[in-house]
């Protein structure tokens, strides 16, 4: 073959492998994608509370490391080692066995965008351990969370404005149903709308929080919180069969969240 056909020969080889890998790179991504978009829609529903939907982007997700095998773990861990994570303006000192996910740049961790997710059993918050850890649940939308709170800190968010927010839910309240809260157990406010929804005054300022409606096949209650981090939202979830008791676990848990606060 003469040298020109020989070097024209080389280079269309060389494209066709560039493509190639283009090719593999590009179905790898959407594949990737394909089953992430899969795990919320399908285990994980839509949430009760519109603001606690927000989420980075995939691409964001992606360049923090979200996929990274050690971050996706089920269950906290039986090891009590400890784990730093800087948070807002505080740097938390976690168990292993309360956390479950740590979602943060590998390369620069950001203390406004890190979110992790912590998981303890009621009454008590207790983590995991050799004699509870087939009480923790592994898929809580799917099959109900029972007694397990399932506890998100989550960056990317400026701290909740608790006036605000009451007129959202008044707003809420008016929009989806009869437009109005009537007093029920435990000095709560329900209306009860696209969801159900709360409210409570409180010493500690208002509890405000949505459930899934009692016939759901495992309703649940989601409460978003202040982090105690000037900075950020705490996000728990737990078991209806909890929802008088939602003021008490708030209380708890941002106490437990506070004990890991280096001073």
């Amino acid at each position: 073959m003469p040298e020109f056909g020989r070097r024209q020969y080389r280079e269309t080889r060389a494209e066709t492998s560039d493509m190639m890998k283009w090719v593999i790179s590009s179905a790898v991504a959407v594949l990737i994608a394909g089953l992430f978009f899969s795990y919320r829609l399908l285990i994980h529903p839509g949430n009760p509370d519109p603001l606690l939907n927000k989420r980075g982007s995939f691409a964001e997700m992606v360049q923090r490391n979200a996929f990274s095998a050690h971050q996706l773990l089920e269950h906290p861990s039986i090891s009590t080692a400890v784990v730093s994570i800087r948070f807002g303006n505080k740097v938390y000192r976690v168990p292993r066995n309360y956390l479950v996910d740590l979602d943060r740049s590998a390369v620069a961790p950001n203390p406004r965008t890190t979110t992790f997710e912590i998981h303890v059993l009621l009454p008590g918050l207790t983590p995991r351990n050799a004699n509870n850890a087939d009480r923790f649940i592994e898929h809580p939308y799917r099959d109900g969370f029972h007694d397990q709170v399932s506890a998100t800190i989550r960056g990317g968010q400026e701290e909740l404005d608790f006036s605000e927010r009451k007129g959202q839910w008044e707003r809420r309240c008016e929009q989806k149903s009869q437009g109005e809260f009537r007093e029920v157990e435990s000095g709560y406010k329900l209306c009860q709308a696209d969801s159900d929804l709360f409210m409570r005054g409180t010493t500690e300022g208002p509890l405000i929080f949505a459930c899934n409606k009692i016939s759901d096949k495992n309703p649940y209650c989601t409460l978003a919180e202040h982090t105690g981090a000037e900075y950020g939202v705490l996000n728990l979830e737990f078991s209806r069969k909890y929802v008088y008791q939602a003021d008490e676990i708030r209380k708890r848990f941002r106490a437990l969240l506070d004990s890991f606060a280096e001073n």
